[in-house]
């Protein structure tokens, strides 16, 4: 809405004893205005409480006003000067440039939190005022204003009117208006009105005198020492008791309040930023990058850094350019697919579809490209698995949604997929978005290549947030990092022994070899298995629970990752260790998180809760789950793969209240030294080097990073392996 959409008085004038009054002009123009500029003889803070309801949109459009004024201010409007600092505990924040509704009832409160919110907006520079004395020495009497709204048109106003309480609801005042887009003289009267008071704002004009905060008088101390002041000051003492206002102003009031009402409606129904605040910087950066980069990119962003957040926030900055937003947002799992849709509500976008095996997707999808045939614009917002976004038939129904849909793929190291990249050729969609807290494919650099090229974006990417970087700003919690070195039993050597000689064979003196044979990937998936389901792993992991209730009497907000699959008896490791806190801790309340449990969701609820004491798990707390009330961590699956590791330490790392710090083990097996032979050697070491680098990228932003760093020393002298030479090489990465 803007200036033309206003019904003026057709003599372009407001007066105290006719209708229009003065009031009526400043409730139709303030919620289309974005700046305005006032030169007044008197000014006074309740006229906008008088405004309110105009103001509070004013405000929340983000409208900018600056008022020049004489030398008399009334003791609280003098405040505004001299302090717009709010104490802690007051409970304005950045909530209230955001919400209408709480705009207008912070204006129409009681006098302190009223004032309250005017400092709040002097500290933002939304309201500035500017006391003068026009040289040589004389007050200002000029009751002059100069409004713009978003479409550049603008308005002139002079008059009689000073912007205080009496001069818009008592005395006999008239303002007269001329309108940029109006009859000639209209024209001529708005031109150069701008420069005018722009100089005088920016203290440059040579005809007044500025003044410092100490030379500001309390108005209504001055009532009687000067006739002229107190002739002309409108006191305005009781005046703004609501059963105080005359019945034809009540009238007016209760107008524009119905069509602030019908307003909040609409808004309500608007997409906006949750959690009542605005985006953090990083945020904003990363929006700003993506724009930058044609709308394109990849964001590396730490596990527990709000990867979803900074995301939508694209989107809402999509929908604030264009007025609607259609995105199409790909995720790994099920789990992720409600917990995105989650937060995509929290933004309150409306039309969300979810596709999945569990949902019924395909008339959905049906009915939004025939929407889509007769409303090119309308919005919507599609959530789908990676796995059904692979499949022809979503394929076909999705080929003529608009190409300035954004495709947002969550976890995007999924793109590499065989069965997703050979799709990428064929997305029209030229907004694009890839969300990772490690976006490379392991020993995949031709899929690497390829995302890298969808996504217009190369390391160090479009945009990038560390784990340094956020524990180091607050965004994600300190932790104590416990690496536990076990070893493999005889039993397990012997058959490690036999795989690796059969590995030394395969690769030869020198390691070469055919490293792609099937074979080779067999046996060193045999011998990933050896240490992954280390048996001296229970026995540590027994002793990491009972020294943590030794020393905290409490097992509360933990969770296990535990090795897939049955051991060589065929028990069921998740079973096994879960078993091993039982038999020691009967009355610690455990439950499995897993891929085939159908309650997943009621058991993070009560472990959050603190119904469930620890979560044990395999697999599907790498990706995305949120579980930001989590202490302890207890990583005893070995996998080899660096993601999940940087994943699973995200979990345990998101903030909470009740929080002060984490804490992470983690077991890290190895072969036993003296057992191993020399022919083998090369290929120990570089598994040694690989896991040793794990455990030092964990240690370097860990608090007990000396002691972290102590307890691998042994085992680095033992393969003469320098792990201060391995962190210089990972300082790149971190």
């Amino acid at each position: 809405m803007n200036y033309l959409d206003i019904k003026f008085p057709k003599h372009s004038e407001y007066s105290s004893d006719k209708d229009p009054i003065p009031l009526e002009f400043y409730l139709d123009v303030l919620p289309c205005s974005k700046v305005i500029y006032l030169k007044l003889g008197y000014f006074s803070s309740k006229a906008i409480q008088v405004l309110a309801y105009g103001f509070a949109q004013f405000v929340f459009n983000g409208g900018v006003i600056k008022i020049v004024t004489n030398h008399f201010l009334y003791k609280d409007d003098m405040e505004l000067l001299q302090n717009v600092n709010l104490s802690e505990e007051d409970p304005i924040n950045d909530r209230f440039l955001q919400d209408l509704k709480w705009i207008n009832e912070g204006l129409q409160g009681t006098n302190q939190h009223f004032m309250d919110c005017l400092k709040y907006l002097v500290k933002h520079e939304k309201l500035e005022i500017i006391p003068v004395i026009l040289k040589p020495s004389r007050m200002v009497h000029y009751k002059q204003g100069l409004f713009f709204d978003d479409s550049k048109n603008s308005i002139f106003m002079d008059g009689s009117c000073n912007f205080t309480a009496n001069g818009l609801l008592e005395n006999a005042e008239s303002i007269s208006i001329y309108r940029s887009w109006g009859s000639e003289f209209e024209r001529n009267k708005v031109e150069g009105k701008h420069d005018e008071i722009e100089e005088i704002i920016a203290k440059k004009s040579k005809a007044y005198h500025y003044l410092a905060k100490e030379n500001i008088l309390n108005a209504v101390e001055s009532i009687g020492k000067d006739k002229n002041i107190k002739e002309l000051l409108d006191c305005e003492l009781g005046l703004l008791q609501s059963n105080g206002y005359k019945e034809n102003i009540k009238r007016i009031l209760l107008k524009y309040e119905e069509k602030l009402v019908e307003k909040l409606k609409v808004i309500e129904m608007m997409p906006k930023f949750p959690f009542d605040s605005f985006p953090r910087d990083y945020q904003i950066e990363a929006y700003k990058s993506w724009k930058e980069n044609s709308k394109q990119g990849i964001f590396a962003m730490a596990t527990g850094t709000g990867k979803t957040i900074t995301a939508l926030n694209c989107l809402l900055n999509e929908y604030k350019e264009n007025e609607n937003y259609q995105a199409i947002i790909l995720v790994p799992s099920k789990s992720l697919l409600n917990q995105w849709n989650e937060e995509v509500s929290s933004f309150n976008f409306q039309n969300i579809l979810l596709v999945s095996s569990d949902h019924k997707w395909r008339p959905m999808l049906s009915e939004l490209n025939t929407s889509l045939l007769y409303q090119k614009n309308k919005s919507f917002i599609v959530i789908v698995t990676y796995q059904t976004f692979s499949k022809d038939d979503f394929q076909k129904k999705i080929k003529n949604l608009p190409k300035d849909t954004l495709l947002i793929a969550d976890e995007a190291h999924n793109m590499g997929r065989p069965d997703i990249k050979k799709l990428l050729p064929s997305i029209h969609y030229m907004k694009r978005l890839a969300l990772s807290a490690t976006p490379k494919r392991n020993y995949d650099s031709e899929a690497n290549e390829v995302l890298e090229k969808f996504f217009n974006s190369k390391e160090p990417y479009t945009f990038s947030f560390s784990m340094e970087k956020a524990i180091r700003e607050g965004i994600l919690c300190e932790y104590e990092y416990y690496p536990h070195i076990v070893y493999l039993n005889d039993e397990e050597m012997l058959e490690y022994i036999e795989i690796t000689r059969k590995l030394v064979k395969l690769y030869g003196s020198e390691e070469k070899g055919s490293k792609d044979s099937s074979y080779l990937e067999l046996l060193l998936l045999e011998r990933k298995r050896i240490i992954h389901k280390a048996d001296n792993k229970i026995a540590t992991f027994e002793k990491i629970i009972k020294d943590h209730m030794t020393k905290y009497s409490d097992l509360r907000y933990s969770f296990v990752y535990a090795p897939e699959g049955n051991d060589k008896d065929n028990i069921n490791m998740l079973e096994k260790y879960m078993n091993v806190l039982k038999v020691n801790y009967p009355s610690v309340r455990a439950y499995p998180y897993t891929s085939i449990s159908e309650n997943n969701k009621e058991v993070m609820e009560n472990f959050e809760q603190g119904f469930v004491d620890v979560l044990f798990s395999m697999k599907c707390l790498d990706e995305g789950v949120d579980i930001p009330r989590a202490e302890l961590a207890i990583f005893c699956s070995s996998t080899g793969n660096p993601r999940q590791f940087i994943q699973r330490r995200g979990r345990v790392l998101r903030k909470h209240p009740e929080k002060d710090f984490a804490i992470v083990h983690d077991l890290v097996v190895i072969p036993i030294r003296k057992e191993t032979e020399q022919g083998t050697s090369s290929i120990e070491k570089n598994m040694i080097k690989n896991e040793l680098t794990r455990v030092i990228y964990f240690a370097s932003l860990s608090r007990n990073y000396y002691e972290a760093m102590n307890i691998c020393q042994p085992v680095a002298e033992e393969y003469a392996l320098d792990i201060f030479a391995l962190q210089d090489e990972l300082k790149g990465e971190l």
